[in-house]
């Protein structure tokens, strides 16, 4: 007679070796899908706070989240914190794929509360860009994995790489905040369900200024939970896209006629 834990040490010999392939294939078809939406934005920071004033040249990883060149990225990547001093981007460019020119794009809105900044290619003429689609969200529960694809520093040919962690919990403070576990994020990273479905945007959450002033060591006290980076859920993510783009419409709007005035 077998013995059952003989029987279940030869299930997990054979099952391990089918799990890690799964695992690979998995790794594989998000970065065949998913790379193409990694967008590099390049850009010139001008930046004036208690240093004085300086300028220097920078470039970030955003995310494709329209065919006709809508990008999105971390709003603190775009320039430094609030209290740090006032940053503005100019020059801006979107390199697609193995572009090392760039297309010209223009900031069209900064979201600071939730860490969200949206660049716009400015004429993408026929072009048409891969995509990720943030109106069809990602909802895994806590233990799923967690997929995060990213591209290495210019230094490493912008090389997209991949990485997995699992849904450790959600916060609903200050916000609705997914976070993870086994995972180390950047802002503006997308997270991603193994199905490709977007978990959400990796977002810096950090206290308001007057919270800060008021209690210098509130950043050390959230240094471990925001380190590992929270994920802003997706329909948030959605819901903040239509608000920017409705206030960049008034905006231009409002430009034209004032041209026509003049």
């Amino acid at each position: 007679m077998i013995h059952k834990s003989l029987v279940a040490a030869i299930v997990l010999t054979f099952a391990a070796p089918a799990l890690a392939d799964q695992q690979a294939d998995i790794y594989k078809t998000l970065l065949e899908e998913k790379a193409p939406t990694l967008v590099t934005v390049k850009f010139l920071l001008r930046m004036e706070g208690q240093f004085g004033k300086r300028e220097s040249e920078a470039e970030i990883t955003g995310i494709m989240i329209d065919p006709k060149g809508l990008v999105l990225c971390a709003n603190s990547k775009l320039g430094a914190p609030r209290r740090f001093g006032s940053a503005t981007p100019t020059d801006i460019k979107v390199l697609v794929g193995d572009d090392i020119e760039g297309m010209p794009a223009k900031l069209l809105a900064r979201d600071t509360e939730l860490d969200l900044a949206w660049v716009r290619v400015e004429e993408p003429g026929d072009k048409t860009f891969e995509f990720v689609d943030i109106k069809d969200p990602g909802e895994p529960a806590i233990g799923d994995r967690l997929y995060a694809p990213r591209r290495m520093a210019k230094f490493f040919d912008r090389t997209p790489v991949i990485a997995d962690g699992r849904l450790a919990g959600r916060a609903k403070k200050p916000r609705d905040l997914l976070v993870p576990t086994g995972l180390s994020l950047d802002a503006g990273q997308p997270v991603f369900t193994e199905g490709g479905k977007l978990v959400g945007i990796v977002s810096l959450q950090l206290p308001e200024d007057e919270e800060f002033e008021a209690n210098p060591m509130a950043f050390m006290s959230i240094g471990r939970d925001i380190g590992g980076g929270l994920i802003l859920p997706t329909a948030q993510v959605n819901k903040a896209t239509e608000r920017a783009l409705e206030v960049a419409k008034e905006d231009d709007e409002e430009e034209e006629e004032a041209e026509e005035k003049e």
